[in-house]
């Protein structure tokens, strides 16, 4: 069954096509959510003039689910949701959006630099925040020791 391995399975080593598979399954979702997320700042901010702080904000935290419960599934195979791995999955998106909300709020507001370009800057940034979090620690495979 996917996302319950055997004691067998956690032993033997995956090929490296299944693991560049996931990421590149991560990637899609990730880009994907991005370029949702650059939609509802855009609508936000530019057509109903909320703060770009705000408008930042309301649409990091409105994507957080919707990746969490996409990438359980199709990238890592989870027939159903745990409240562990979203409780892991929130933490490490709460990072993600601390980097992503700094450097698109400072390169923007601070730098001057048009928020479209700090946004992807941000996501940038983000994006490998997340990669080192998301694969070491929120879907991480067991160890040989913790079973």
């Amino acid at each position: 069954m996917p996302g319950h391995m055997t004691a067998v399975e956690r032993l033997v080593p995956r090929p490296a096509t299944w693991q560049s598979r996931r990421v590149a399954g991560w990637f899609v979702v990730g880009v994907t959510a991005s370029l949702l997320e650059l939609g509802l700042v855009w609508l936000l901010h530019d057509q109903l003039g909320w703060p770009l702080r705000v408008a930042t904000a309301v649409a990091a935290e409105g994507l957080i689910l919707g990746k969490f419960f996409v990438a359980d599934h199709w990238v890592f195979g989870h027939a159903w949701p745990a409240v562990s791995r979203l409780v892991r999955y929130h933490g490490a998106s709460a990072g993600a959006f601390a980097v992503s909300w700094l450097v698109i709020n400072g390169l923007a507001e601070l730098v001057g630099l048009p928020y479209v370009a700090a946004f992807v800057v941000g996501t940038a940034a983000a994006f490998a925040w997340s990669l080192v979090t998301n694969f070491l620690w929120v879907w991480a495979m067991p160890s040989r020791d913790n079973g």
